[in-house]
């Protein structure tokens, strides 16, 4: 099931347990940050997470909407009702991962979705790096950290830079992995790709997983439909760019957001294609 935020009882029910023993230090931690920036909110870790036990951390960008809004549940969860959630939740069931073993975190973990919806400045994925570290400091079990989208890569970048954490994450036996942001834009692609997208992110997981000494469930094997031709690939690239345009002036932003996020066997065929078009007319 996904999306139980939506459900009032369920949210109130996670709230009112914000304090019980698998999250209070993590969640001592989002008061502490409060008073830090009393400006801003923290999202709570939502208590259906074993954050005490966990052994893979998942970072992403700064909390949205469903999570730290003013109609968000103030709770980081997989149970937030968004796309980026359910998804989560998803990827979660499919490599075998419990609530117990995993605990999410943003690289910037002070709610500035509002003024900052397009990812964040170099400063503030700085500002957030020694909160980052307080969260491993007090979660000794976690080995693996799975790094979200652009923003989450950039973090761990720096985090794991001789000149920040990385003697640190190397005493602790850290491994960081890079994958595609769960956010429902990452996703605005076709068959076969979409598939190939989820499954590369759940890979993702599985090798983190036997990283912190868990037994991921295998891959299935799927038949997929045959790759777009180019023609095929230019047409699908304008359809599923078009909406996201709303302006002359984000264009290039938007569309260099919308290739990075390609998968790059596709990226790399677009290119190919494009070039042969140049080369022909």
């Amino acid at each position: 099931m996904t999306r139980r935020m939506s459900d009032p009882a369920f949210r109130d029910d996670q709230m009112s347990r914000i304090d019980e023993p698998q999250v209070r230090a993590i969640n001592a931690l989002c008061d502490e940050l409060m008073l830090e920036k009393p400006q801003f909110s923290v999202p709570y870790i939502a208590p259906h997470y074993g954050a005490s036990t966990a052994v893979i951390l998942a970072l992403s960008s700064n909390p949205g909407p469903q999570a730290g809004g003013a109609k968000g549940s103030g709770m980081l969860s997989r149970e937030n009702n968004d796309g980026s959630a359910a998804r989560m939740s998803d990827i979660y069931e499919t490599v075998g991962l419990t609530d117990d073993q995993i605990v999410p975190w943003n690289a910037y973990p002070w709610h500035v979705h509002e003024t900052h919806p397009n990812g964040l400045p170099n400063n503030l994925i700085d500002d957030g790096l020694d909160a980052l570290k307080r969260v491993l400091d007090r979660h000794p079990n976690i080995h693996s950290v799975v790094a979200h989208g652009g923003d989450a890569h950039r973090s761990v970048k720096q985090f794991m830079s001789k000149k920040r954490f990385g003697a640190y994450a190397d005493a602790r036996g850290l491994k960081v992995w890079n994958t595609r942001h769960t956010s429902n834009r990452a996703f605005i692609l076709r068959e076969p790709e979409k598939s190939i997208a989820l499954e590369g992110v759940c890979e993702v997981y599985r090798e983190a997983m036997r990283h912190a000494g868990l037994k991921p469930i295998a891959a299935l094997k799927v038949d997929l439909p045959a790759p777009m031709t180019g023609p095929e690939l230019r047409t699908a690239a304008r359809g599923e760019l078009l909406p996201l345009l709303p302006g002359a002036v984000e264009a290039e932003a938007r569309i260099s957001e919308y290739v990075n996020a390609l998968p790059a066997q596709r990226s790399q065929r677009l290119l190919v294609e494009l070039l042969l078009r140049d080369l022909a007319s």
